[in-house]
């Protein structure tokens, strides 16, 4: 073929879809003479080109438009081309046609086509119009093309699109999308939230900013590592990994890692999951695991004390009335005193043992969480008014009831409220909600505006004996856990120091009757 052969035949022969094709009589060398019979002839026989009138008759079409249209020439000539259009789209193929002119001498447009077998078709239409002397059309001049594979691509394409981005937008992970860089390309809504971070923050940061700082220089080097060598995996497993939220705060994550090669634009996209609650209730599960062995060892050990303890107490009472009696110095009457004391205390300490270590199968009943609250705070309102504490409640007179033990659960909420004054030794406010919540729970909250707690108290203050207080047994709080955990509940405790410290206590509600 000669050079100047190929230069008349590229543009046809290389256009890509959605081109404008150029009319015949526009497809010239660049020296601009007109394209030679034969290789008209050619074109012909490959493209859909038509001419006709204003009205839409045919005066010419190519070889390849009659087979592609199943027709033989003499049933198109003289014949309007408007029945071979899909009916849906005669109408706005007219209006296009209508606004063909001197003005706009060529026009594009995308319409069904009814093929041969009456199969419908997607066309794409170049057409140019023939202008006469006067500007008026004397002819146009069609090029056609069959869209209707690229059209189903497309919109294949695009339904995988809309499937991956509404995947993408409503995952219950946190999804991150990182370049060789480091640099954060994508994220989806579930981690901005889960990192406390704003719409469309994420991209453009290194994604060390979601990694504890330090921690950062080894994530570097790991994901260059992983960038060396992609492949599907979990990170970090048997390794404890911590995520880092905008404000700072750290909380357990783990994290699955893919990978979309591209050459340069490769990404590494890892799958990002929020496991606070898991280890939370993986913490409860041990301590109530512990709780339970060392209740059982303390019950016992009550038991064996208990009795000894009454006998010492009564042998005291007894001498401390002799001595009132016979006049005894007041030395001994003041070592008897004391002796008194430590065995009344060491009984409360028993007696909190056995509270603690045996679990009570009192009969249960309907309870009304408002209701305890009430009546509890009718016997430590006052107190705690005179204390400089303000009670605030927001209790729920609608509350679904939950099936427990009404003096064991006004127990609960006894200490509870007694650590919230000893809190707020200098008077503060003191706040108590109960309302519904989900799933098919009541939750009991009380709030004050104490010293609050560090995060290494809290995590203790379940655990018997233990307390920061200068006096007291430390069985307080773990009894409460240990009634809340009979009736199937859950407590937690959310403190910061000088912020104070909030109870949060979990019940399911009673079994609707069957």
């Amino acid at each position: 073929m000669r050079d100047e052969d190929r230069t008349r035949e590229e543009p046809i022969r290389d256009e890509r879809p959605g081109d404008a094709i150029p009319p015949l009589e526009e497809q010239h060398h660049p020296g601009g003479a007109s394209l030679e019979p034969r290789h008209r002839a050619v074109i012909e026989d490959q493209r859909l080109v038509s001419r006709w009138l204003p009205d839409g008759t045919l005066t010419f079409v190519s070889d390849a438009y009659c087979r592609h249209f199943g027709r033989v020439r003499a049933d198109l000539l003289g014949r309007p081309f408007l029945p071979l259009v899909a009916e849906a789209d005669r109408e706005r193929l007219q209006t296009y046609i209508r606004s063909l002119g001197p003005a706009r001498p060529v026009g594009i447009l995308e319409h069904g086509a009814i093929a041969a077998a009456g199969e419908t078709r997607w066309h794409l239409r170049v057409d140019q119009v023939v202008l006469g002397a006067d500007s008026r059309i004397v002819e146009v001049e069609s090029v056609e093309r069959d869209i209707t594979e690229q059209r189903q691509t497309t919109a294949a394409l695009r339904r995988g699109e809309a499937a991956l981005r509404a995947f993408f937008e409503s995952a219950s992970e946190g999804i991150v999308g990182v370049d060789r860089e480091g640099r954060i390309v994508l994220a989806n809504p579930r981690l901005e939230s889960m990192f406390g971070f704003g719409r469309d923050e994420l991209p453009g940061q290194s994604v060390e900013v979601l990694v504890p700082e330090r921690a950062r220089q080894l994530h570097g080097r790991h994901r260059m590592d992983y960038f060396a060598r992609p492949r599907a995996r979990s990170m970090g497993l048997g390794m404890n990994l911590t995520g880092r939220r905008k404000d700072g705060s750290e909380f357990p994550i783990e994290v699955s890692l893919s990978f979309i090669p591209d050459g340069a634009d490769a990404l590494a996209v890892a799958f990002v999951t929020d496991i606070s609650e898991r280890v939370a209730q993986e913490r409860q599960a041990r301590h109530v695991e512990k709780l339970a062995a060392l209740g059982g060892l303390a019950a016992g050990i009550a038991h064996e004390i208990n009795n000894p303890i009454g006998v010492l107490l009564s042998r005291i009472e007894l001498m401390l009335m002799d001595i009132a009696d016979s006049g005894a110095p007041g030395q001994m009457r003041s070592d008897l005193e004391v002796l008194h004391r430590q065995a009344t205390r060491l009984g409360r300490i028993a007696q909190g043992l056995l509270s603690f270590g045996r679990q009570h199968h009192r009969e249960r009943q309907p309870v009304d969480l408002s209701e305890v609250v009430e009546d509890t705070l009718l016997l430590t309102g006052k107190q705690l008014g005179r204390d400089g504490i303000r009670i605030v409640t927001d209790l729920d007179p609608g509350l679904p009831r939950v099936w427990g033990d009404t003096t064991a659960l006004e127990q609960v909420l006894m200490n509870l409220l007694l650590n919230a004054r000893d809190a707020m030794a200098g008077g503060g406010t003191l706040r108590i909600e109960t309302r519904p919540a989900a799933p098919a729970s009541v939750l009991l909250r009380v709030a004050d505006t104490g010293v609050g707690m560090p995060p290494e108290v809290v995590a203790r203050i379940a655990e018997p004996f233990f307390t920061t207080k200068s006096s007291g047994t430390g069985l307080g709080l773990s009894v409460s856990y240990t009634i809340i955990r009979e009736h199937g509940g859950t407590v937690r405790a959310d403190s910061e120091p000088g912020r104070g410290t909030t109870f949060t206590v979990i019940l399911p509600v009673m079994p609707e009757p069957c």
